[in-house]
């Protein structure tokens, strides 16, 4: 039942039913004071009709009780009445109990109600000496198999509706689970990096205060950009509607999680060469167009492992590859044997570090593959490879 037809109630009874209910009595009265309707004693019809008409109030709320009440007022006028009831008023009670049996129960009380008004109805025709059982049985079950049909059809609708609003509370969670791996990639990259120069300044106020400048400003370039990129993802993570944020076309970078792509790895190599890592890059994608979903996973692919190699390997020399052709996309980083048994993000037993696993998550999530391993002299190497054809933007 929608909100608005229950607002639309007299002391709980919807309204419609308390108008029916009314319309009903004043008729079946009517008809029996007037003469219309011959059924007799009076002492006896008029209560009955009085019961039949307001049984109607339970027709949505109670139908299973309204159908016990109507049925054995019928089934008693029938015993002491010169006829049960047989006027058209109620008859359209019988047919609406019917149907809100089979809409408003499951299958076993809807068809245990219709069982029991089945027996009360044919006692009565019996009781007149009629013989329409087949004709009381196709009416009264062709309104119960409209309830029926109005439940199930009822049910398809809520089910959908309530599958819509599952799916949209998982994009909601997907969107969020991306934007933690957006926040996890910022933070880690941009406190390596900090990290790095904060040492390297450190050493330069100890020995020449005049070259810790450099590594300052690094720094300050860093906590910079990482504070405009947390600030976007934090306003988007505060958002009450991830799924309108993120699909109207009109919002402007600004309110969107920052959109990394090819054309920010040169600045983030330059970022990690004055970090102090010697990183020798090699970007091979001119001419080469990709949904800028790649272009993202690929950024920090590059980012992270470029950054798992300063933080475990250290200023090791490093090399980064990526190749585009219109299939897909190979991004490759090697890095010479470290100070650290760590490298990469890969533990000494072969067990992979976070940074490796969010790495391969994001080549997975993206349709891709990821080897990576340890080299022959001691460096370790990993391969990207994520397909551009079918992938979506």
């Amino acid at each position: 039942m929608s909100s608005t037809s229950r607002s639309r109630a007299v002391l709980g009874v919807p309204l419609l039913d308390v108008v029916l209910a009314g319309l009903v009595v004043a008729l079946s009265i009517g008809g029996l004071v007037s003469g219309d309707v011959d059924e007799t004693p009076l002492a006896l019809t008029l209560p009955v009709a009085v019961v039949i008409g307001l049984s109607l109030l339970g027709r949505t709320r109670a139908p299973l009780v309204a159908t016990i009440v109507t049925t054995a007022a019928n089934v008693l006028q029938g015993v002491w009445g010169n006829q049960s009831p047989g006027t058209l008023m109620a008859l359209v009670v019988i047919l609406l109990l019917a149907y809100s049996l089979g809409a408003e129960y499951d299958e076993g009380v809807a068809s245990l109600g219709l069982g029991f008004m089945l027996a009360g109805m044919f006692l009565t025709e019996w009781l007149d000496s009629g013989s329409d059982y087949a004709f009381i049985a196709v009416e009264l079950g062709g309104a119960w198999l409209l309830g029926r049909a109005s439940r199930s059809w009822r049910s398809r609708a809520t089910y959908a509706e309530q599958r819509q609003q599952d799916l949209a509370r998982l994009a909601v969670a997907n969107e969020r689970a991306r934007i933690a791996r957006e926040l996890h990639d910022v933070v880690a990259h941009s406190l390596s990096v900090i990290a790095v120069q904060a040492d390297a300044a450190e050493a330069a106020l100890a020995r020449d205060p005049s070259r810790a400048g450099d590594p300052l400003r690094a720094i300050r370039g860093s906590a910079r950009e990482a504070l405009v990129d947390m600030r976007q993802l934090l306003h988007v993570l505060r958002s009450d509607d991830l799924t309108d944020w993120d699909g109207d076309p009109r919002a402007g970078r600004s309110s969107r999680a920052p959109a990394r792509g090819l054309a920010d790895l040169p600045p983030l190599v330059s970022g990690l060469r004055e970090a102090g890592l010697p990183l020798d890059a090699d970007v091979r994608v001119d001419g080469v167009s990709m949904p800028s979903g790649i272009e993202l996973a690929v950024y920090r692919i590059v980012q992270e492992a470029l950054t798992n190699v300063l933080k475990h390997a250290g200023a090791v020399p490093t090399r980064l590859t990526v190749e585009g052709n219109c299939d897909d996309v190979r991004v490759v980083v090697r890095n010479d044997p470290g100070r650290q048994a760590r490298l990469a993000g890969i533990e000494s037993d072969g067990r992979s570090g976070h940074g490796l696993i969010g790495v391969r998550e994001r080549a997975l999530a993206a349709g891709g593959t990821l080897q990576s391993g340890h080299t022959d002299d001691g460096g370790f190497e990993l391969v990207a490879t994520l397909p551009i054809c079918g992938a979506r933007a």
